[in-house]
């Protein structure tokens, strides 16, 4: 039987996702100057509160343990209230108990780590955040082809840039690869939110 992999292969395993995410998006920027519109101030897909997985959550947690004093503040705040927005939320049920979530945007919870329109631990975003935007190919049976393609409709409008196969994010071999360092790292690791990553790592005032 073979042994386990030890937290720090699997942080070297993490580690080397990364870099292959990062090397193939700035691939797809070149191969794409201008189908992929994706820069600074585009926020649209940060208007969401996600959960990240044990061994990303431990990445953005030593990253925000190591900000400034006034970041960490300003983070924690926005992650407070993000905590309030979504308990107001939660209230709002349907006649069966289930919790409803309108595509409204004033009831929108956006990401309490951006901060004046950017990313505040941009370094340490987790896997989800590298990868939107982009071409990705996720599993799909019910279709023909069993593949189903995503990508930002801010990307790609102009018709004339043809997607191939080997311009997309494989999210099957890109989630095997992040779950199964994630659970090397901690087996029995639940999957986190941002905002609780946030104030686990920032001290209360």
């Amino acid at each position: 039987m073979s042994e386990r992999p030890t937290p720090e292969a699997a942080r070297a395993a993490y580690d080397q996702l990364l870099a292959d995410i990062e090397r193939f998006a700035a691939t797809l920027r070149s191969r794409f100057p201008t189908a992929i519109t994706c820069r600074l101030g585009c926020t649209g897909c940060c208007q969401q509160h996600l959960t990240i997985l044990p061994i990303e959550a431990a990445r953005l947690r030593e990253h925000v343990a190591a900000l400034d004093a006034p970041t960490q503040a300003r983070l924690r705040e926005q992650a407070q209230a993000t905590r309030h927005r979504e308990a107001d939320l939660a209230s709002t049920v349907t006649p069966n108990g289930t919790l409803t979530f309108p595509p409204d945007p004033e009831r929108n919870v956006p990401c309490p780590a951006l901060v004046n329109e950017a990313c505040a631990v941009y370094p340490a975003r987790p896997v989800l955040c590298r990868t939107h935007g982009f071409p990705l190919l996720y599993l799909d049976e019910t279709t023909e082809d069993g593949g189903l393609l995503d990508v930002c409709p801010l990307n790609f409008t102009d018709g004339e840039a043809e997607i191939s196969h080997r311009d997309v994010f494989d999210m099957t071999i890109v989630n095997l690869r992040l779950v199964a360092a994630s659970l090397a790292f901690e087996p029995d690791g639940e999957r986190q939110s941002i905002a609780d990553v946030i104030l686990s790592a920032t001290p209360a005032p």
